[in-house]
């Protein structure tokens, strides 16, 4: 297992980071995509703004994902219907009608049906940095030094977290698009996984060569769940990882992928869940899972999603049950991150730098980035005392925020319990300090 060094750590303003940025994004290196960087921020932010040519020709809208109550087989209920199961595991399948039948027709009937809990029309879940076309880049300062001393560990009052808790004991779902597994930065950390888009035990974070999703970009999402790994194993190093692929290269998945890989997650121990993910419908497949995850004490954490307006929160970060998280550049709310009522906590997610593809490190921005920071704070907690309830680990995140207002006029309703203080969080009995 990799350790922080004890060494002292100089802290990098703001401003001087993004001139550091600005300087050196001209000067790509083999390990980052070959365009300059894009921020979240430069781009259209509504949610599900491209079409999704899996919802054509019978795809992903014409399957009907069903909770199937205890016992119930999934073959069984698809011929009482004439349909074909098309994903099947834990709880949850998908039924294709059959070829006299319409997708609204099969739904209706099996939403009668005492074998199924829930039933919904397949939806699609995104990374919203592949939506907005925020990439990843490495400014050539990458390394296991840079990822455990950049701004953002002292913003969030990471070393004195770390001096109570490393999150050792704790398991930390990730569900995203897999990971480079040999990466030096997170393989000591990975025990196990699944991958829910090729069905395999191998959930690699790999791409493969074609735009499938036609927006003219080729693997855009291609080391995102690596990159969200790393950041985990920033924050709580000695925390195990659980690598969970529902998203493709292209940062794209289903709600399916999403409710079968949070029982999965549960079924194999995990105490936090991280979904980098989110998209605009909410789906009852997955409320249920989270709420059943809840109900085992496992604390389920999502990014806010990009959409840089009020009342963009994505799901399932708008779900009572989970933590949404909001991006922060330095104590500002950063201008492509969504925000709202739903908004649990604030973290840093601009400029984050962790492990990305071919064994390199990166930089890249978005609230996916801001998500594992919490989650990973969940994991100290946990760590710390394993004696406290869901709710408590909660509580010792979002009530010790620190106080941001001043720097985000307007914004008190809508930042949670404002910026993320992991000392304060680890410190027991602290509580925010008003302004």
């Amino acid at each position: 297992m990799q350790h922080r060094h004890e060494r002292p750590r100089a802290a990098i303003s703001a401003a001087w980071t993004s001139t550091i940025l600005l300087l050196v994004a001209v000067v790509l290196s083999g390990c980052s995509k070959q365009s300059l960087p894009l921020s979240p921020s430069t781009r259209a932010a509504t949610v599900g703004n491209q079409a999704d040519p899996q919802t054509e020709g019978g795809g992903r809208k014409e399957i009907i994902v069903v909770t199937l109550a205890d016992g119930v087989d999934a073959d069984a209920l698809a011929t009482t219907y004439g349909a074909t199961v098309t994903g099947n595991g834990w709880k949850v399948a998908g039924l294709k009608p059959g070829t006299n039948q319409t997708s609204d027709q099969l739904l209706a009937a099996v939403s009668k049906d005492p074998r199924v809990v829930t039933a919904e029309k397949n939806a699609l879940v995104e990374s919203a940095e592949a939506r907005q076309k925020s990439w990843a880049f490495d400014d050539g300062w990458g390394s296991p030094e840079a990822c455990e001393y950049q701004a953002a560990t002292v913003s969030s009052n990471l070393d004195a977290a770390l001096s109570v808790s490393r999150g050792a004991g704790v398991k930390i779902s990730v569900l995203d698009t897999g990971a480079e597994r040999d990466h030096p930065w997170i393989r000591d950390r990975i025990v196990d996984g699944w991958d829910f888009v090729e069905n395999d035990a191998d959930p690699s974070d790999v791409g493969d060569g074609l735009d499938n999703d036609w927006d003219g970009d080729v693997d855009e999402a291609a080391g995102h769940g690596t990159h969200v790994a790393g950041i985990l194993g920033v924050v709580a190093p000695d925390a195990q990882l659980e690598i969970v692929r529902v998203l493709d290269s292209e940062g794209r998945g289903d709600m399916l992928a999403v409710a079968q890989g949070i029982r999965w997650s549960v079924a194999h121990g995990a105490k936090v869940l991280n979904m980098s993910l989110g998209g605009p419908t909410k789906s009852p497949a997955v409320t249920l899972a989270m709420e059943e995850a809840v109900a085992a004490g496992v604390v389920c954490v999502a990014a806010a999603g990009n959409g840089g307006t009020a009342g963009a929160v994505e799901f399932p970060a708008n779900y009572h049950c989970v933590i949404g998280v909001a991006a922060l550049d330095g104590d500002q709310l950063a201008a492509f991150s969504s925000r709202g009522s739903q908004i649990g906590i604030c973290a840093p997610g601009v400029a984050i730098r962790s492990s990305y593809l071919h064994g390199c490190y990166a930089l890249w921005s978005g609230t996916s980035m801001a998500a594992p920071w919490v989650a990973g704070g969940a994991a100290l907690i946990y760590s710390k005392d394993p004696t406290l309830s869901r709710n408590q680990v909660i509580s010792r995140i979002e009530d010790t925020g620190r106080a941001i207002w001043k720097q985000n006029q307007g914004l008190r309703t809508s930042l949670g319990g404002g910026a993320l203080d992991l000392g304060a969080a680890l410190a027991s009995g602290v509580t925010r300090t008003a302004e």
